[in-house]
């Protein structure tokens, strides 16, 4: 299926970018287009004009030290070998080879999909992400971010710039799709500090149990300070399960998530 028409701009710098996203209301960032393009071309959505921004620098860069900051151009492949070991366990399970190549981190992030990789992961981390628009630069908390399925805190004429977080001393992505690397069925992001047997700090997000990726914070509470002994996890599996407020559609049934999101703690507590 071909998409609507549309006018198409290469935006040369950011400046640029912004007053061009700003200029009309039927305007939309176009990056590495992996989520864009297919729904244009399901005329799920329309746009007179598409900003192309994938040569801005300002957008592409990649900073480790004590806080993490990447760029929203940041693609996945370049997350497939980062420094941070989290990161690369995420990059590696999402699409294929081509969506790793050409999709960026802030598209992901903008696009906000209720079931995307990249969302469940910035919460885990306790990330924040840095928007620029019309007004200047703000920055937002990532649970903050995602308001509801495809919805942000996004406003016109604004753009992800990048993220900011520290790599996690201990993290674990665990997720279940249909095909390899396909939507998540479920899947749960932790990241924690693991001392003499016993997790700190821990964060644990979920798809797959709302409309949006969630904090199990529940979860969370079961687990801070506690030895990872099988009681305990088991506890913590059941409180991320009576937490959880999964969604039914074609792919899977709510009671079937709610299942799935137990099992992917599990094991991700056990990778820890």
């Amino acid at each position: 299926m071909y998409p609507p028409n549309f006018e198409h701009v290469r935006a040369t710098s950011l400046d640029e970018a912004l007053k061009l996203l700003s200029s009309r209301d039927d305007s939309a960032p176009l990056a590495g287009g992996q989520s864009l393009i297919p729904l244009l071309k399901l005329r799920a959505v329309s746009y007179g004009l598409l900003v192309d921004i994938s040569r801005l620098s300002e957008l592409r860069y990649a900073r480790y030290g004590e806080v993490v900051e990447l760029g929203a151009l940041t693609r996945h492949f370049e997350l497939e070998e980062s420094p941070c070991p989290f990161l690369r366990q995420v990059a590696s399970r999402i699409g294929d080879v081509q969506i790793r190549s050409l999709g960026t981190l802030g598209g992901s992030l903008a696009h906000a999909d209720p079931f995307g990789d990249w969302p469940a992961a910035m919460l885990a981390l306790g990330g924040v992400v840095k928007i620029i628009g019309p007004g200047g630069r703000r920055e937002v908390e990532a649970e903050k971010f995602f308001k509801g399925a495809y919805s942000t805190a996004l406003e016109r004429g604004e753009l992800v710039a990048g993220v900011a977080f520290k790599c996690p001393q201990r993290g674990a992505y665990v997720k279940f799709s249909r095909r390899h690397n396909d939507f998540a069925l479920a899947a749960v992001a932790v990241t924690g500090e693991v001392k003499e047997g016993r997790v700190f700090n821990v964060k644990i997000a979920a798809l797959g149990a709302a409309d949006r990726p969630v904090r199990l914070r529940k979860a969370e509470a079961v687990l801070e300070g506690a030895p990872l002994r099988p009681e305990v996890i088991d506890e913590a599996v059941e409180a991320a399960r009576r937490e959880a407020n999964p969604p039914s559609d074609f792919r899977a049934s709510a009671e079937y998530r709610r299942h799935l999101i137990g099992v992917a703690l599990r094991r991700a507590l056990g990778r820890l």
